[in-house]
Protein backbone atom coordinates (compact mmCIF):
# COMPACT_ATOMS: atom_id res chain seq x y z
CA UNK A 1 0.00 0.00 0.00
CA UNK A 2 2.74 2.74 0.52
CA UNK A 3 3.98 1.85 -2.60
CA UNK A 4 1.18 2.89 -4.17
CA UNK A 5 0.61 5.93 -1.95
CA UNK A 6 4.01 7.17 -2.77
CA UNK A 7 3.50 6.97 -6.65
CA UNK A 8 0.45 8.83 -6.17
CA UNK A 9 2.46 11.70 -4.00
CA UNK A 10 4.91 11.91 -6.93
CA UNK A 11 2.36 11.96 -9.40
CA UNK A 12 0.55 14.68 -7.68
CA UNK A 13 4.31 16.49 -7.31
CA UNK A 14 4.56 16.31 -11.10
CA UNK A 15 1.56 17.27 -12.18
CA UNK A 16 1.72 20.29 -9.96
CA UNK A 17 5.38 21.29 -11.29
CA UNK A 18 3.68 21.20 -14.76
CA UNK A 19 1.13 23.15 -14.57
CA UNK A 20 3.54 26.01 -13.08
CA UNK A 21 5.21 25.91 -15.75
CA UNK A 22 2.13 25.62 -18.29
CA UNK A 23 0.85 28.31 -16.39
CA UNK A 24 3.97 30.97 -16.67
CA UNK A 25 4.35 29.68 -20.46
CA UNK A 26 1.20 30.89 -21.38
CA UNK A 27 1.08 34.19 -18.83
CA UNK A 28 4.05 35.40 -19.19
CA UNK A 29 6.14 34.61 -21.77
CA UNK A 30 3.50 35.46 -24.39
CA UNK A 31 4.12 32.69 -26.29
CA UNK A 32 0.10 32.17 -27.46
CA UNK A 33 -1.30 35.54 -28.67
CA UNK A 34 -4.33 34.85 -29.91
CA UNK A 35 -4.92 33.53 -25.92
CA UNK A 36 -4.05 37.06 -25.33
CA UNK A 37 -6.60 38.29 -27.48
CA UNK A 38 -9.39 36.23 -25.92
CA UNK A 39 -8.18 37.13 -22.68
CA UNK A 40 -8.43 40.57 -23.14
CA UNK A 41 -12.12 39.87 -24.98
CA UNK A 42 -13.45 38.23 -21.89
CA UNK A 43 -11.90 40.98 -19.60
CA UNK A 44 -10.25 38.80 -17.70
CA UNK A 45 -6.82 40.63 -17.53
CA UNK A 46 -8.50 44.03 -16.77
CA UNK A 47 -9.49 44.90 -13.21
CA UNK A 48 -12.02 47.20 -14.14
CA UNK A 49 -14.92 47.53 -11.46
CA UNK A 50 -17.98 48.49 -12.40
CA UNK A 51 -21.64 49.54 -10.70
CA UNK A 52 -24.17 46.68 -10.65
CA UNK A 53 -26.97 48.19 -12.20
CA UNK A 54 -30.86 46.65 -10.86
CA UNK A 55 -32.51 46.11 -14.21
CA UNK A 56 -35.81 45.02 -12.55
CA UNK A 57 -38.18 47.62 -11.17
CA UNK A 58 -39.81 47.37 -7.58
CA UNK A 59 -36.26 45.51 -6.15
CA UNK A 60 -35.52 48.87 -4.49
CA UNK A 61 -38.99 49.37 -2.63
Amino acid sequence: MRTIERWIIKLAIIQFIILIISQFILHDLHMFPQMNKIMLYEGVQKLNYTEIKETIEGMTR
